[in-house]
């Protein structure tokens, strides 16, 4: 019998900060938004936390059944185009923190399967063209025409940000058939989209790839891109729990709530529960913890030039001498000490 974590791991995810948006715009329209994610299988309280993972086929049911309670069918555009990046956590901040527009756009395809799964995202660009593409590939998903305007109208919306006005985009594709009027669709990409087309995509003039981002913090960026880059290298396989429980703790390290407690509750599950099952595999959640903490404390000691400082903030102490007190005890050096002897012994290796 497939249990609630298989069923939950096997399924294509998520971030949780997409639905916050919707759950605001179904009370204006005098709703209870409880009411409505129940009905989609979600409890309301998730739509505060980027960092929970829910399953893409229940965000997909949420919008539809959003759209029929609120009579709204412009709901993923309306919603994808007032989302604010920062709801997304790091990912969210690496994107609003690029160099450049270009920057920005490539960094949401390339780190976006952290956040999203089952789906499809390729940055595009032309002699006269940049944009991006979305679609959801996995097959059990049949309700994606919200989603698909939710997702446009959500690059639409970064794009905007990041230049401080509005940009128009040079063209709008989408798979499916128009479910609103025009107007509708003009009315927030200022064009009209072409529909029944292979993929979904957003297309800008060229000249946005090299303009920078006035209010990037350049000093952050790098910080946030190592530390997504080895997320991304990291996904788990989706049919293993230990795996899970590292992928969610390296979520989560970032912000300080890398807990038992927090952990379970993003994967469905009773502390006691995933405890009792991850003891069934050797191993306990303090294990990982500790684990993932001194794989990524050692590797970016050994291959990147990241301060100590910088390590410690991405491991998620309060501050950088908790961090040195924690690696003396597990390795009996200091994070200085081991990255000196590590690069000694490279160098007369060579």
């Amino acid at each position: 019998m497939t249990n609630a974590l298989t069923s939950l791991s096997s399924a294509p995810l998520v971030s949780a900060a997409a639905t916050g948006d919707i759950a605001a715009f179904i009370r204006k329209c005098g709703l209870d938004a409880d009411t409505t994610f129940l009905e989609a299988g979600l409890d309301v309280a998730i739509s505060a936390d980027p960092y929970q993972m829910i399953e893409l086929s229940k965000f997909t049911r949420l919008l539809k059944i959003a759209q029929d309670a609120t009579q709204c069918r412009t709901i993923g555009m309306n919603i994808g185009g007032r989302q604010d990046p920062a709801r997304w956590g790091a990912f969210g901040y690496l994107v609003l923190n690029s160099p450049t527009i270009g920057d920005a756009l490539k960094n949401v395809v390339a780190h976006a399967t952290i956040w999203q799964t089952g789906t499809h995202f390729a940055f595009r660009q032309t002699r006269e063209e940049i944009g991006v593409e979305y679609a959801i590939t996995h097959p059990a998903i049949s309700d994606k025409a919200q989603d698909a305007e939710f997702s446009i109208a959500y690059v639409n919306n970064i794009m905007g940000r990041l230049n401080e006005q509005t940009a128009t985009p040079t063209s709008v594709f989408f798979e499916h058939e128009p479910i609103a009027d025009m107007d509708a669709y003009e009315k927030v990409f200022s064009v009209r989209p072409l529909f029944n087309q292979p993929t979904n995509a957003i297309y800008f003039p060229r000249f946005y790839e090299t303009k920078r981002i006035a209010f990037a913090d350049l000093q952050l960026f790098p910080i946030l891109k190592r530390h997504l880059s080895d997320m991304a290298l990291r996904v788990p396989d989706s049919r293993s729990l230990e795996g899970n429980v590292i992928f969610h703790i390296r979520q989560a390290l970032p912000r300080g709530t890398a807990t038992l407690d927090n952990i379970a509750s993003v994967m469905a599950l009773q502390p006691r529960t995933l405890q009792r099952r991850l003891r069934e595999g050797g191993k306990s959640f303090t294990d990982l913890l500790e684990q993932v903490r001194y794989d990524t404390a050692t590797h970016h000691l050994e291959e990147t030039l990241m301060s100590i400082s910088e390590i410690a903030f991405l491991l998620g102490y309060c501050d950088t001498s908790a961090f040195i007190k924690a690696f003396k005890k597990q390795t009996g050096k200091t994070p200085s000490r081991y990255r000196a002897v590590y690069r000694d012994n490279a160098d007369g290796g060579q």
